[in-house]
């Protein structure tokens, strides 16, 4: 399966959840955000959300501040 992270296009295995990518990118889930096809996913929904071939997916890193 191929999906589209960040403007980057990687091969996953076909069971991949959000938390499991981001272990992969060895990325730390505090202070993130992560969306699927412009959809902004829940955090605690990310050790269930399956990903699919040809997702979008955009991590951002959140920042506060005025």
């Amino acid at each position: 399966m191929y999906i589209k992270f960040n403007d980057q296009v990687l091969q996953l295995t076909a069971d991949c959840t959000v938390s499991e990518l981001l272990r992969q990118q060895q990325l730390q889930p505090q202070g993130l955000a992560v969306a699927i096809n412009n959809t902004v996913i829940a955090k605690q929904q990310w050790p269930v959300q399956q990903l699919h071939d040809n997702d979008c997916v955009n991590v951002f890193h959140i920042v506060t501040g005025g």
